[in-house]
């Protein structure tokens, strides 16, 4: 039995992609634009959001007992060694965009 949680590719992408659209509901209702237009200061790429959410697969365990036999990309096979974190989301987002003007901003 181990006590390490098995996370597969499949999932992983489903996790990345929720937390990118929950981080983009939350810039979005952050209505940033307002802000940078009470203080008159609406200049392409004006305001620069940078962001980035790591998931550390050293930490990654769980009571559930999981079989042993089944793979877990996210684990080492020696637990002694490290494993680097994994990059799931990595941003950068211009408010106002400087190509299409949008309040909401667009990827820089």
């Amino acid at each position: 039995m181990s006590s390490q949680t098995v996370i597969d590719s499949e999932t992983l992408e489903q996790l990345q992609n929720e937390i990118q659209q929950k981080l983009g509901e939350s810039l979005q209702n952050a209505d940033l634009h307002s802000l940078l237009e009470k203080y008159g200061i609406l200049e392409d790429r004006v305001l620069r959001i940078h962001w980035q959410c790591n998931l550390d697969p050293n930490q990654l365990q769980s009571d559930d007992a999981v079989d042993e036999q089944q793979p877990n990309a996210l684990l080492a096979a020696n637990p002694k060694l490290p494993i680097p974190e994994i990059v799931l989301v990595k941003k950068s987002l211009c408010i106002p965009c400087p190509s299409t003007g949008s309040p909401l901003g667009c990827n820089c």
